[in-house]
């Protein structure tokens, strides 16, 4: 499991560097009120690439966890973040909730979160970044704490498997290496990864 372990950490390396990228290109860390949306397209079509790496390294290391009996809750602490990892202070306030499982389809899509239809929206030049940085919050919260994004993730999965339900399935990976030549390794990658982790998926339940 080492190999897979260490894959994964360079995973999660490569998504926060990638994620402060998208913050630094647009000065998100400023908290702008908007941005063109020109500009605004580029940064959320980096983000999601992100998000679904990100969904898919926590799927794997989800798929890896054998399950403690359940224990009762520690209060919530805010891990503090690795260091010289932050750019610069980023804007506080509500985040999306980043969902390590989407909603429920026939095929249960590791990675598929359907978009907002902005084009049916009135057309302006500058867009509100309050959505952008609503998500990279939430983006940011799952990389600072990823074994507990993990654990809540197998445990959804536990009880998907007591249910009977069929397995994931994972498409193959779309062109990241705009992000980064690792990254994209990373996304390439994935794929084949998960596949076979979860080839026990039916025999387990």
């Amino acid at each position: 499991m080492t190999g897979t372990s260490d894959f994964i950490r360079l995973g999660l390396t490569q998504a926060d560097r990638a994620v402060q990228d998208v913050i630094a290109r647009d000065q998100l860390h400023l908290n702008p009120k908007t941005l063109p949306r020109a500009r605004q397209r580029k940064a959320n079509g980096r983000l999601k690439q992100i998000e679904t790496i990100l969904r898919r390294l926590i799927l794997l290391m989800a798929l890896a966890l054998k399950l403690p009996p359940p224990a009762p809750r520690p209060s919530a602490q805010t891990a503090d973040p690795p260091e010289g990892t932050d750019l610069a202070t980023f804007p506080s306030g509500p985040s999306c909730r980043f969902a390590l499982m989407p909603a429920r389809t026939p095929f249960l899509m590791a990675d598929m979160i359907p978009e907002r239809a902005g084009r049916l929206l009135p057309i302006s030049r500058d867009a509100s970044t309050r959505r952008l940085i609503s998500r990279i919050l939430a983006v940011r919260r799952i990389l600072r704490a990823p074994d507990a994004a993990a654990l809540r993730l197998a445990r959804i999965i536990d009880r998907l498997k007591a249910r009977q339900e069929p397995r994931p399935l994972v498409g193959a990976a779309s062109q990241a290496f705009r992000l980064g030549p690792e990254l994209g390794a990373v996304s390439t990658a994935l794929p084949g990864l998960i596949n076979t982790a979860l080839e026990s998926w039916e025999s387990s339940g």
